[in-house]
């Protein structure tokens, strides 16, 4: 038996977009990975919109928006028509997903060897 690989995640935008549901491409390369991570921290300028497009064409596998009655297709052309914000919260749910989550901060142990002392006065 072997070991399912998973090309697709739903994300989590229900703080942001309650009721959102966005399904996504996880399989990806470095470089693919790399651009999108360049738009979503730095932005490209006059070319967001083209980046912006690219991003749904290859990553966006599919969704639940709708305007005015009408589902909004799941491509990068139905991607541009949706709000900046959900844009951009789309683009770093994605790019969160992708890093996973970050290692947990060591907790310092109250107690033991290495834990201080208070100074105390000692008379010499």
């Amino acid at each position: 038996m072997g070991f399912e690989i998973n090309d697709f995640e739903p994300l989590d935008l229900s703080e942001k977009f309650p009721g959102l549901e966005v399904v996504v491409k996880v399989a990806t390369t470095f470089e693919e990975f790399e651009t999108m991570q360049r738009i979503g921290t730095a932005g490209m300028g006059a070319d967001m919109d083209g980046a912006i497009r690219e991003f749904g064409d290859k990553f966006l596998e599919s969704w639940n928006a709708q305007s005015r009655g009408q589902d909004i297709p799941a491509t990068g052309e139905g991607l541009a028509r949706v709000s900046l914000p959900m844009k951009f919260a789309i683009l770093s749910a994605w790019l969160e997903l992708m890093r996973g989550p970050s290692a947990p901060l060591e907790q310092e142990s109250s107690d033991g060897p290495d834990s201080q002392k208070e100074p105390t006065e000692e008379s010499e």
